[in-house]
């Protein structure tokens, strides 16, 4: 009985132990702090797919568009050792028609460094009888410091609002209790271009359309939650 006894007087104090640490915990202030900035992408990935098409019942062969397409490269000023080959020798409505008749296709990779640079590589595209172009990721090759950076900025605003709040009704703020880091993605560029590098079924361009890039910065966020002791 004694033992019983020892024992539930052990747990009785670890309860009230515990408690007594939630009730300290509860002198404190919470807050959120907030931070945002814009950057300019300086990694633009693009792929660019050629494939071959008939025009005036003459196929065009694919690697005559693979040599417009080098030299529109060449002078848009960008080294080809910065373009990979993504897919190659892909051969497309093949079904019921013999190998001579279908078409093949090719797809390359880029990656562009500004948004001037992609507006000046489609200008000298334009002329190359390309099948798609297709903007496939747009980042920046600091992201994670500049999140870091950003974060940092959420916590001291975060900070500045308790120490502002607390200062109100006489108090100040003391050691931090408690940070959370909400994750937010990053907000990515909107961007609208009208792709008229794209052949029509006939294998020929359409003359209606026009090459519009919109190119926006992208928007990093972040938000920190604190608490903070209340002196």
């Amino acid at each position: 009985m004694k033992m019983k006894i020892a024992l539930f007087l052990f747990l009785t104090s670890s309860v009230v132990m515990k408690a007594q640490d939630v009730f300290k915990g509860e002198h404190f202030i919470e807050v959120t702090g907030n931070a945002q900035t814009e950057i300019e992408p300086n990694e633009i990935d693009v792929q660019i797919r050629l494939r071959e098409f008939e025009e005036n019942k003459k196929k065009t062969a694919l690697e005559s568009i693979d040599k417009d397409f080098f030299n529109a490269l060449k002078e848009a000023g960008i080294d080809r050792k910065r373009v990979e080959l993504a897919d190659a020798g892909s051969k497309l409505d093949k079904l019921g028609k013999k190998d001579k008749d279908a078409f093949r296709e090719k797809t390359y990779q880029i990656k562009l460094t500004s948004g001037a640079e992609l507006e000046k590589f489609l200008e000298k595209l334009e002329p190359v009888k390309t099948d798609l172009v297709d903007i496939v990721r747009i980042s920046h090759s600091d992201l994670p410091k500049l999140k870091l950076d950003l974060k940092i900025k959420a916590l001291q605003a975060a900070k500045a609002k308790a120490e502002t709040l607390l200062k109100s009704i006489g108090s100040e703020a003391g050691k931090p209790l408690m940070i959370r880091d909400w994750e937010i993605d990053p907000v990515q560029p909107v961007m609208n271009m009208r792709a008229n590098y794209n052949l029509n079924p006939e294998g020929t361009f359409n003359s209606e359309d026009e090459s519009s890039i919109e190119f926006k910065k992208i928007k990093l966020q972040s938000q920190i939650t604190a608490q903070f002791e209340i002196k």
